[in-house]
């Protein structure tokens, strides 16, 4: 009953209205969709103080996030909850977050025994990030960001990355059936990806992901080469 009433929860926070009608697609079908934190304290107090962000109308918004718990951040971040894959091998992966179930996929024959977790190559891992800079079809002054980081077995790709801010899905595409990167792995965690191409090539923008750095980089063009967006998000925590 308690893992049933997690995964509940855990599915109600992590609904995104952009995926309410998405249909998953498999990476081996589809070659198109097939591409594309120990220093992050420091960051956060160097850029905003005691954990803040000055809102649009010149107020001071107080973030505390060092009181957070692990699973309030699993929620906020849409990472996969602590049951996620008892609750998934009984119930089905979220059909609403097809990059969960890419996850699902990847690595649900690698469940050593019913109620335990399969060995990932990293942990999933998400940060909340600040835009500082855009130009195109992108809100200036989004509320929130976030980057998400999951591991998946695809070929060459070994995990599928997503940037959000306000809901809205800057990287992969909006259906989030794609989004899969070569990530570079250093002491179980990811700290670049790379995605050198965009929509009209692979079926997802570019994106540039340096956790070392704690920058990302979104650019986005259309079929004739002219750039419709770009975006540049700094690391929060």
């Amino acid at each position: 009953m308690v893992a049933g009433c997690s995964f509940a929860i855990y599915q109600a926070f992590s609904f995104d209205p952009l995926e309410q009608s998405a249909q998953v697609d498999d990476p081996g079908t589809d070659s198109r969709h097939a591409r594309g934190s120990h220093d992050r304290g420091d960051r956060s107090q160097r850029h905003h103080g005691a954990r803040g962000r000055h809102a649009r109308n010149g107020t001071y918004t107080h973030h505390d996030w060092g009181r957070e718990t692990e699973l309030a951040r699993a929620v906020a971040l849409h990472l996969p909850g602590p049951s996620f894959w008892q609750d998934a091998q009984q119930n089905g992966p979220p059909r609403n977050d097809p990059q969960l179930h890419a996850m699902w996929r990847s690595y649900r024959n690698g469940m050593p025994a019913p109620g335990e977790d399969p060995e990932l190559p990293f942990e999933p891992t998400a940060h909340r990030a600040e835009l500082v800079d855009a130009t195109g079809d992108v809100s200036s002054s989004p509320n929130s960001c976030d980057v998400r980081v999951l591991p998946v077995t695809s070929g060459r790709f070994n995990c599928v990355v997503r940037v959000m801010c306000d809901g809205r899905v800057l990287y992969p595409n909006s259906r989030q059936t794609a989004g899969y990167v070569p990530c570079e792995i250093e002491d179980g965690r990811p700290i670049r990806a790379l995605d050198d191409g965009h929509t009209a090539h692979d079926g997802d923008p570019l994106v540039d992901l340096d956790l070392t750095r704690g920058t990302v980089r979104i650019e986005e063009y259309d079929e004739s080469g002219q750039q419709t967006y770009s975006a540049t998000l700094r690391i929060q925590s």
